[in-house]
């Protein structure tokens, strides 16, 4: 039987979201006020899964998922009322800090408030499945060490002029997504289009995220918006919607199939590698289930290059592993060099090194 710990600093939420996994089955195996008790508890109890409200007096449900993600790595959902944008945003810096997934609390008993219980309950049930490992927080540092190219498999000159890089995550995305985009310069030459699964209920979208958090300019997309030509722009699919590539320009679709992933990873690799062919990298990264592998592996079949992240550096290996399993990662890297391989594979890595005054 999976065992929860229920945290939320209301007696009342507590008490209900208690009855309702009880009533499904799922063992509540403690209840905490606020953060400081949630690791407590998390540390005395082992909970398969811990349920944590993000706003609480004291010690807040950010303060406590880095905790326990640092000390005793345990799958974090946090239940987010979405009130307004500081409690977005600090959702968000949940889920970077090593939180799995976020839902939204339940407010209602009509059918859309049902929905929203069925989705708590389906999470805790795939998130009791997955092994956490112990993150460790990572300073952004801007242009830092990008030119070190040791452990970076060589890269041929005359290769392919890259076009476009695609990404792709889920859970423990945001948090890959911020170091890889925090680590490439602001004059980085290639757009790169972002596709991760999140909650479609945030009213604020993870691009103004990421537009704080990183040195990159980052924006949802537009339905019919030409891919930008200038350096250091990024386009995120807005949540809830797929994104296609389609003759230099974003094409946007509601989702509709029933794969629970919105936005599709792999409908945006599929279209970028059938839009710019081999001069497309694909990156995919940390997550549950197998969306983005066979879009990565159509990359790869096009020509263009394709890396996965490592096992050691996901919160979940789901995702890259389907894709290395399909034969889809040409490159299978630890998260912190990726960037230093984008911007070889760009083409901007020599620039970058030049010393003053040395001219081609």
């Amino acid at each position: 039987m999976i065992q929860v710990l229920v945290v939320d600093d209301s007696l009342t939420l507590r008490k209900t979201v208690a009855d309702r996994l009880r009533a499904a089955g799922i063992h509540v195996i403690g209840e905490a006020a606020d953060g400081r008790e949630a690791v407590t508890l998390t540390h005395q109890l082992r909970p398969d899964v811990v349920l944590m409200d993000v706003v609480m007096p004291d010690v807040d449900g950010l303060a406590a998922t880095r905790q326990i993600m640092a000390e005793i790595p345990t799958p974090v959902i946090i239940l987010s009322g979405h009130a307004n944008q500081q409690e977005v945003f600090k959702t968000y810096d949940a889920l970077a800090a090593g939180a799995l997934e976020v839902c939204a609390k339940p407010v209602t008993d009509s059918p859309q408030g049902q929905a929203e219980w069925d989705s708590v309950l389906l999470t805790i049930r795939a998130a009791a499945q997955v092994a956490v490992t112990r993150l460790r927080p990572r300073a952004i540092t801007p242009n830092a060490g990008l030119s070190a190219q040791a452990g970076l498999p060589p890269i041929s000159a005359a290769g392919p002029r890259r076009k476009i890089v695609v990404i792709g995550a889920s859970t423990g995305g945001p948090s890959a997504v911020k170091e890889i985009l925090g680590n490439l310069p602001r004059e980085f030459p290639l757009p790169i289009v972002l596709a991760i699964h999140c909650n479609s209920r945030l009213s604020t979208s993870i691009a103004g995220w990421f537009d704080r958090v990183c040195p990159l300019h980052v924006s949802d997309a537009l339905d019919g918006e030409l891919l930008p030509k200038g350096p250091g722009v990024v386009l995120t699919a807005p949540p809830g919607r797929n994104m296609r590539i389609c003759r230099g320009r974003t094409v946007l679709d509601d989702a509709t199939d029933n794969s629970g992933c919105a936005p599709s990873v792999d409908e945006l690799f599929t279209s970028a590698a059938e839009s710019c062919g081999d001069k497309t990298i694909g990156v995919l990264l940390t997550g549950m289930g197998a969306d983005g592998a066979k879009g990565l592996k159509r990359i790869r079949d096009c020509g263009g290059c394709t890396i996965a992240q490592d096992e050691d550096s996901c919160v979940v290996f789901g995702m890259p592993a389907a894709a290395i399993k399909l034969g889809a990662a040409e490159h299978v890297m630890p998260l912190q060099n990726i960037p230093k391989l984008l911007i070889q594979l760009a083409g901007s890595l020599r620039q970058m090194d030049k010393p003053a005054g040395v001219h081609s």
